[in-house]
């Protein structure tokens, strides 16, 4: 995987307005990668929200796919009064101002995975405190007994550095976005409650 060794700048872009929530994380390696997140529907209200990583060249392909879709729904609230422009041809997106300089001479990449599911009340303590406790007190990667639906979703990716220092990007906040963090108590909240893969060993698993 190109960012476990090669990357030499990176942005993070915010949403203007919010707490924190970000949009999108470049990095510049071999090539420019975008990291985002994907709202995978796997059942009946059950969704997942999972990391992805992709090149400008394949965000355009997916953009294109979607785009006739896309069309006919701002089309649909354009006749409802909206005032929804036309849209223009898709492009390769690209991040909205100069990269930083990366901060790590050499570094591990790890994947953070966490345990999504959907339990019944009928499954869980009746106090609503012990609920918490006992959600907490799961080893990671784990889900309650009784779970209807289960998904071991690849949340995060923590850079570390050789001297220690942290860089983590996960999906959470407001759906569908992302964190940012390079401090080691959100790094440790996060790791409290995932399994940790190496990147190679992931995007092997990936590949069989």
């Amino acid at each position: 995987m190109a960012l476990s060794e090669a990357i030499t700048g990176f942005r993070v872009e915010e949403l203007p307005g919010s707490r924190g929530d970000v949009s999108a994380v470049w990095f510049q390696a071999d090539q420019l990668y975008l990291i985002s997140v994907d709202i995978l529907g796997l059942a009946f209200k059950f969704e997942v929200f999972t990391l992805t990583v992709k090149t400008p060249a394949e965000m355009l392909g997916i953009i294109q796919v979607n785009a006739p879709q896309m069309e006919k729904v701002w089309a649909e609230m354009r006749e409802a009064g909206l005032p929804i422009p036309p849209m223009g041809p898709p492009v390769e997106p690209a991040p909205a101002g100069e990269l930083a300089k990366w901060p790590f001479q050499s570094w591990r990449l790890d994947v953070l995975e966490r345990m999504e599911f959907i339990v019944g009340p009928e499954h869980l303590p009746e106090a609503g405190d012990s609920v918490e406790e006992y959600l907490q007190s799961l080893p990671a990667g784990v889900a309650p007994d009784g779970s209807e639906h289960t998904c071991l979703t690849a949340i995060g990716l923590l850079f570390t550095s050789d001297d220690g220092g942290r860089f983590l990007v996960v999906a959470d906040g407001m759906p569908g976005w992302m964190r940012v963090s390079n401090e080691e108590e959100v790094v440790q909240s996060y790791l409290r409650q995932s399994i940790v893969v190496p990147a190679a060993e992931y995007a092997t698993a990936l590949k069989s």
